[in-house]
């Protein structure tokens, strides 16, 4: 070794020796704990927050530079309530890139963290003033950002049993994130490090617990400024209420950096089961963003839902463009494929294909959009307009050319049975966020086997209360208009309705099975009511009912037919009893009565019904409680002249005959009540009427028996 060389050697030698000798006095000499006062003054001074170091501080010089602490706790900005604390923290740096003037973050440890944070409805949280930087701290930074380079190399990073927990009434999030695990590789430029994550979620509101198991292949480039993640894959595992949930995100590759961001494909899988079962599978193809410009070729999605019996599928398919200038998204070319397939339902599958096109402002926060379909008889078209996510109002306009719901619901064939002790209180309480504005129209509709045109039928809902004003629509050669209000405080429903020109018997056959009535004029109903259950609204309606009708019939019973036997009932005073014949009926050339209802009972005592030899009146009662009727029509006949079936009722001219109808509303009997008649009017009736009758009788028999007397006398004299 040559002499230049050996002086070298000594020199770097010594050089080393003399640092050694220096950190070896510095670590016995030096206690960084006699700092901790200073450290906790300027805390207090800079942040207002009390710090406070129950363990030891300790310095290592030796391989690498750095700094480990325990027992470490801070406090809320100027209050003594605790607002983080640490059990153990180790931080190293590697100690030869010192002498470049580079920081190298060598390995990062963390053991027993306890955060929390809160904020309120505001906005404002307990971290900002932590966050708030000065203007001497900005100058200090960029000064010394310009004066040292930070290479960012770090041997790992290592997070264990830490807790943060979250009171955030702005985003109406409470719980905490539990047993909190973070373990890297060694993270470098250009280095490919393994990452693993796990931490259990436990909040009360929403109420959801899980966990998460997050693994993946991170690497990132600083001179490209770029971050990737290969073999990505987070799985999320809990209940959300008292429902399961499972949701698994993966992509095999995604490159994210401040020019361009990439994936060939991203999934999203969830499960969801309990009451109901739900699943989902999202996929993501050709997931780019340049020149914050996102697109994606075609987002495809698949859903479903199961629950007794019944399911249903929805397939979406479409690309989706999104200006992030402007946060608006597009979704073009919108096809949507709904299937239902339900044994409940008449039609026990259903496929209704949806096209249309979707616009989302997410800065504005609206959305706006418009949409077809076109399924078995039905074509519909829909635009629909959301404005403020957080509390929708939503404008729509909904025109359908046919639209047969009878095709889907399944009549009941049993019997209505009791349940009012198993019936449930109606909770409506949702509707009150409910702001809706708009209007559906449809040119033929069926429903409960009613026959409806050209329906108009427009639709408010704000602050609880639903309105239907306005509602209008042709039904059997007349129309229908009106007002429908539905309140959720107390379920109250308030209904004015005018049917104008109608014949009324296809109506009532149509829509209640009951071929009871002919005619055709107009019904009017004055009705509110409420109720904390659906049998409820019976009992508690009150208002009017009224009709007007003509040329038309009373399905039943054939009143002239009744009295055909006049005589007999007249000598006898027997009351007829008989149930209602559908092929028997009583004509009218008018007809009008109205109902009055309280509580659920109505009374009528108003009933003008007119024929050419017959006026009705009378009166009774509706319970709509026992579902039962009760109501006594007087009969009269006022025309001598030969009438309905050709019978002759001259003999009961003037003679009020009551007629009893009662029963349940399915099964309506009728009783001619011949013993109700006023002595005074059957007296008068006999000597008016029947008296003529016998007495041309008896002038009959008397010239028979004359006839006979002469006939014995001449026999006898011929002898």
């Amino acid at each position: 070794m040559n002499k230049p060389l050996k002086i070298l050697v000594i020199a770097v030698s010594a050089i080393v020796l003399i640092i050694g000798l220096g950190i070896a006095y510095l670590s016995f000499v030096f206690d960084p704990n006699q700092f901790k006062s200073q450290l906790i003054e300027l805390v207090k001074e800079k942040k207002h927050r009390t710090l406070a170091i129950d363990g030891n501080i300790q310095l290592n010089f030796f391989p690498k530079l750095g700094v480990s602490l325990e027992k470490v706790r801070l406090s809320e900005f100027e209050s003594p309530t605790q607002f983080a604390n640490l059990d153990k923290a180790q931080v190293s740096l590697a100690l030869m890139p010192l002498l470049q003037k580079q920081i190298v973050v060598d390995k990062v440890s963390l053991y027993g963290l306890q955060l929390r944070y809160q904020r309120d409805a505001q906005g404002k949280s307990n971290i900002d003033d932590l966050l708030a930087k000065d203007a001497a701290d900005n100058t200090v930074k960029t000064d010394s950002t310009n004066s040292k380079q930070m290479r960012f190399d770090i041997e790992g990073v290592d997070i264990a049993n830490s807790q943060f927990e979250v009171d955030d009434q702005k985003a109406a999030l409470k719980g905490s994130i539990k047993d909190l695990y973070l373990s890297t590789g060694k993270i470098g430029d250009k280095n490919k490090t393994p990452v693993k994550f796990n931490a259990a979620f436990n909040f009360q509101q929403p109420k959801a617990e899980a966990k998460i198991d997050l693994n993946t292949q991170l690497s990132f480039d600083m001179t490209q400024k770029s971050l990737a993640l290969q073999d990505f894959k987070t799985l999320i595992a809990g209940k959300l209420g008292n429902d399961t949930v499972e949701v698994l995100l993966e992509t095999a590759a995604l490159n994210l950096n401040t020019e361009h961001s990439n994936s060939e494909q991203i999934k999203l899988k969830a499960k969801l089961k309990g009451a109901q079962e739900l699943g989902a599978n999202i996929m993501l193809n050709k997931f780019a963003l340049q020149d914050k410009q996102l697109s994606i070729a075609e987002v495809q999605m698949q859903a479903e839902s199961k629950q007794g019996g019944a399911s249903k599928q929805l397939e979406l398919k479409s690309p989706i463009a999104m200006d992030m200038n402007t946060q608006l998204l597009k979704l073009s070319q919108l096809a949507i494929q709904l299937k239902i397939n339900d044994p409940k339902l008449a039609q026990t599958a259903i496929a209704i294909p949806v096209t249309g096109h979707v616009s989302v402002n997410l800065k504005e926060k609206n959305i706006d959009s418009v949409l077809a379909a076109k399924f078995d008889e039905t074509q519909l078209h829909a635009s629909v307009q959301v404005q403020n996510f957080s509390a929708p109002a939503i404008n729509f306009k909904v025109d359908v050319d046919k639209l047969n719901l009878d095709r889907y619901i399944k009549a009941s064939t049993e019997p209505a049975k009791a349940t009012e002790s198993k019936e449930e209180d109606l909770n409506l309480a949702g509707l009150k966020a409910l702001n809706l504005n708009g209007v559906v129209r449809i040119g033929t509709l069926q429903v409960k086997n009613l026959h409806i045109n050209q329906v108009n039928l427009p639709i408010k809902a704000a602050q609880g209360e639903i309105s239907m004003s306005g509602l209008q629509a042709q039904l059997y050669q007349g129309e229908v208009a009106g007002n429908i209000r539905f309140d959720v405080d107390g379920n109250r429903l308030q209904m004015q309705q005018k049917l104008s020109n109608i014949q009324i018997n296809p109506l009532l056959v149509d829509f209640m099975n009951k071929d009871i009535v002919e005619g055709r004029g107009t019904l009017n109903l004055q009705i509110n009511t409420h109720g904390k259950r659906v049998s409820q609204f019976k009992e508690n309606l009150n208002g009017s009912i009224s009709t007007q009708l003509l040329d038309g019939a009373v399905k039943g019973i054939n009143l002239a037919k009744s009295l055909r036997d006049f005589k007999a009932k007249i000598l006898n005073k027997t009351d007829q009893q008989q149930g209602a014949n559908k092929n028997e009926k009583t004509d009218f050339s008018a007809l009008s009565a109205s109902i009055n209802f309280v509580d659920g009972v109505g009374n009528s005592d108003d009933l003008d019904m007119k024929s050419p030899f017959l006026r009705v009146g009378g009166k009774g009662k509706v319970d709509l409680r026992a579902n039962n009727l009760d109501y006594t029509a007087k009969v009269t006949v006022v025309n001598t002249a030969t009438g309905q079936d050709g019978t002759d009722l001259s003999q009961l001219k003037d003679i009020s005959i009551p007629v009893r109808i009662s029963g349940p509303f399915d099964k309506l009997s009728y009783q001619l009540q011949f013993a109700q008649i006023g002595s005074e009017a059957l007296k008068s009736a006999f000597k008016a009427k029947a008296a003529p009758v016998l007495e041309e009788k008896k002038k009959e028999l008397k010239e028979k028996v004359n006839d006979q007397l002469k006939d014995k006398f001449k026999g006898l004299f011929e002898r």
